[in-house]
């Protein structure tokens, strides 16, 4: 198996993740949902010693059971990240299919200054940005709460290239959806 530089990939090691979170992430809270624990674990994980994990380790069969409720944003600007992938949640809210769209297509910026912000910072600080928030199910015009994680990928030199996204979405009871 070759890696998008065409250069022959190492054997895959399978990597075991999800354990406690062996190092509080500055903002993500104790009281984070485990799925959200799972992904700064993971995030941890790769990165190591690095200022950032490097697009090459982020492989999505590492966090299958989550596909549904993940996407991977690719960009060096928040006017330039586009979906790369995003989970079948994901078209449930928005209506429509969201791979390959620009964040702006998806999200009205205009009113949603602190949805920019969170991206910016996650691309600029190249730190993982942990937020509490809500947004409208288009499909049904709902509300629906969500605890989410933007993870940063990339390199020091470089910067960031993607983030990595995961949001686990609530009703108005406080209860899990889509697990």
């Amino acid at each position: 198996m070759e890696d998008s530089r065409g250069r022959p990939r190492p054997p895959r090691q399978r990597r075991k993740w999800g354990g406690l979170l062996k190092t509080a992430l500055e903002g993500v809270p104790e009281t984070a949902c485990a799925e959200v624990r799972f992904f700064c674990d993971y995030w941890l994980g790769l990165k190591g010693d690095a200022l950032l994990p490097s697009c090459e380790q982020l492989d999505p069969l590492d966090f299958f059971t989550y596909l549904s409720r993940v996407f991977i944003a690719e960009g060096r600007t928040v006017k330039d990240l586009r979906i790369r992938l995003a989970g079948t949640i994901y078209r449930e809210l928005y209506g429509f299919e969201i791979t390959a769209k620009h964040i702006a297509e998806l999200i009205p910026f205009d009113k949603r200054q602190d949805l920019m912000c969170s991206y910016a910072r996650c691309l600029d600080q190249k730190t993982p940005v942990y937020e509490v928030n809500k947004m409208t199910w288009r499909e049904r015009g709902s509300e629906v709460s969500y605890e989410r994680i933007l993870l940063p990928f990339g390199s020091a030199e470089g910067g960031v290239e993607r983030i990595l996204g995961f949001a686990q979405f609530y009703d108005s009871d406080g209860r899990k959806l889509f697990t």
